[in-house]
């Protein structure tokens, strides 16, 4: 039966027709979006980097931890990623409060808050950016005060 298949002459079109369907399912996943977007070597990771758009309290230090990465900076649609980490001493609400003035003059639109046992995360979308601000009370390094520990995080909304 499998002689008959392949040396039929009403099915030889059909066989061929299939074979090139099934050539085409292995070569395609394969090939995926090549040419679709521009290829562009990423910008290496930058230490200490405060974003333009995203302020920063007075009396804050940068954590040394911070970072950022742009990926594809000259491309139609720029992409970066950043976590930037500040210090200082400062209650939730007032930042909170802070913050809620300052980002809309930066073109950030508020989205919404979440209060976690004092815990605050505001959350705010630029285009099809978002950008995060967790304020949290914790304990300096010896554990003998309480400092404000901001973690701004900026993505790309998906």
């Amino acid at each position: 039966m499998l002689k008959q298949f392949f040396h039929s002459s009403a099915s030889k079109p059909a066989f061929l027709f299939s074979l090139l369907g099934f050539t085409a399912l292995l070569i395609l996943p394969q090939v995926g979006c090549l040419g679709l977007v521009p290829f562009e070597d990423p910008v290496p990771l930058v230490e200490k980097h405060q974003p333009d758009d995203i302020p920063a309290p007075l009396g804050f230090e940068l954590d040394d931890e911070s970072w950022s990465y742009l990926k594809f900076e000259h491309a139609p649609l720029p992409m970066r990623t950043v976590e930037v980490i500040y210090w200082g001493d400062r209650p939730v609400s007032e930042l909170s409060d802070w913050y809620q003035d300052q980002m809309p003059i930066h073109g950030w639109e508020y989205v919404s808050t979440i209060d976690d046992l004092g815990e605050q995360q505001l959350r705010y979308r630029k285009g099809d950016e978002y950008a995060e601000i967790l304020i949290r009370r914790t304990p300096d390094d010896h554990g003998q005060h309480y400092v404000t520990r901001l973690i701004v995080r900026i993505g790309v909304e998906s």
